[in-house]
């Protein structure tokens, strides 16, 4: 019970954060506009909240009495996790590389 309580928190947010900061994401490389980026970065943080709440409701779960969790599952999870928040580090560095960009686009087409 407690491994599909977590699987379903998982899902749950790769649902409604990971996979939508990721299109947002994508459609700042595509229109590459200060815009576009202030969102993304938007979508980021609400991510990396979430994800700090996942952190802290899967390790109650696994710590709480009467938890069928394994050992096995448990590392599994503990692998989802840092999986999520590696990628979430990465986007954060990628968002900043592309803030560079944006940022030296439009000063040089105001320079122009």
């Amino acid at each position: 019970m407690t491994n599909d309580t977590i699987q379903s928190l998982l899902l749950s947010f790769e649902d409604n954060y990971h996979l939508p900061l990721l299109q947002e994401v994508n459609k700042t490389y595509i229109t590459a506009t200060p815009e576009s980026l202030l969102n993304a970065v938007r979508h980021t943080e609400q991510a990396i909240t979430a994800l700090e709440h996942l952190q802290t409701s899967v390790a109650r779960l696994v710590e709480r009495d009467g938890s069928t969790i394994t050992a096995e599952e448990a590392w599994r999870v503990a692998n989802d996790l840092e999986e999520l928040s590696c990628s979430l580090q990465y986007i954060t560095a990628e968002l900043a590389e592309l803030a560079i960009d944006i940022a030296e686009k439009y000063a040089a087409s105001e320079i122009e």
